[in-house]
């Protein structure tokens, strides 16, 4: 497991608490798309606290999620423990031992990035069946668009403490298709991708849960993230106690050919 990654398994409360759930729509597209049953197979990597295994736990599929974080995977066992067609295995994907061909879905909610894009496309396509489908998902945070003073007070302190960081673009449907062709390269067919939005509001003290699950900032110099954090949670706090996150949330499909 990275250095990046024990970050997210040190706050696994934080994460489950803070990160935002996927909208409906992504899920109703991917079962669309790729019907799932309880005769189907179908894989996650990167499960973390299973914030995304519902809807496909509950079409009764023989469900296998992989997860490396203790912490995280201890949360999601006890989320589904109810769920009979449930298995967690503690691992990465580079150590997952199973045979080409056995997945008629295989899915990564903001968890394919972390792997590297050649092993984890042709990783991918290996393990799934023919005909079967590769679903991708994430979700990329933006300011608070109904306050724009505390949105501009929030970046000036990334300006003064992550200098280097620039100001982050909004994620597009161009971005969303870019994402979906890259899967043309490794063989898969039928690429498909739909981008949708979504808000959260959080409490000073629940942005900060939220920052500590970010491994970019918690990888910060201490002295540096600690004024970050406390300038913006005094920035929340100045500004009425509560901030709107905007979240883009792409979706991108792709078919192992028949």
């Amino acid at each position: 497991m990275t250095a990046f990654e024990r970050t997210f398994d040190r706050a696994a409360l934080d994460y489950d608490q803070s990160r935002p759930a996927y909208v409906n729509a992504i899920y109703e597209e991917i079962l669309r798309y790729q019907p799932i049953h309880s005769g189907s197979d179908v894989l996650e990597i990167g499960l973390g606290t299973g914030k995304a295994s519902r809807p496909f736990l509950d079409t009764k599929c023989r469900f296998v999620g992989i997860e490396p974080g203790g912490a995280l995977a201890d949360l999601a066992r006890e989320r589904y423990r109810a769920y009979e067609n449930f298995t967690l295995l503690r691992q990465t994907l580079q150590d997952f031992a199973c045979p080409d061909d056995s997945f008629d879905l295989i899915y990564a909610a903001t968890a394919f990035h972390w792997l590297p894009e050649e092993y984890g496309f042709r990783r991918v396509f290996g393990l799934l069946k023919p005909g079967g489908a590769f679903a991708r998902f994430a979700y990329h945070a933006g300011p608070d668009r109904g306050r724009k003073a505390l949105a501009d007070e929030i970046q000036s302190l990334y300006r003064r403490y992550r200098p280097a960081q620039g100001k982050p673009a909004a994620f597009s449907p161009a971005d969303a298709q870019r994402l979906a062709e890259k899967a043309l390269a490794y063989g898969f067919v039928d690429i498909k991708h739909a981008l949708y939005h979504a808000t959260k509001d959080f409490t000073a003290d629940e942005y900060m849960a939220l920052l500590r699950t970010y491994p970019d900032h918690m990888k910060l110099e201490a002295s540096a993230r600690n004024r970050l954090f406390d300038g913006i949670h005094s920035a929340i706090q100045s500004h009425g106690g509560v901030m709107t996150v905007t979240y883009a949330m792409d979706l991108e499909l792709a078919r192992k050919p028949v």
